[in-house]
């Protein structure tokens, strides 16, 4: 009888930590999804529109930035600062806005 007590509590530890161990690994899943480049952009952006406003660009670094541009066939310039980059990009996705009526 000893042994089968043992053995039952070995399977519910297992089981236990089977389940600890699948939730930690869904919300690292979780985070990790959220992180992506432009990830938080894009998924705030789509509520106005699918345009990311300048204080979400801020957020990115400026290599996310050019990915970003890229992305969208956006030009802008790589050699210049992250605020000038950020100008081009906002500029250039209102140009677009305009159009969209048409």
């Amino acid at each position: 009888m000893e042994s089968g007590s043992i053995i039952a509590i070995v399977v519910v530890a297992a089981f236990v930590g089977l389940f600890f161990y699948e939730e930690n690994r869904k919300k690292k899943g979780k985070r990790k999804a959220g992180g992506s480049s432009t990830g938080g952009v894009v998924r705030k952006s789509q509520e106005n529109g699918g345009k990311p406003s300048k204080s979400e660009l801020k957020k990115l670094t400026k290599n996310q930035l050019i990915d970003l541009a890229e992305k969208k066939n956006l030009k802008v310039k790589k050699s210049g600062s992250k605020a000038a980059v950020i100008t081009q990009i906002s500029d250039q996705l209102d140009d677009d806005d305009e159009f969209a009526d048409l």
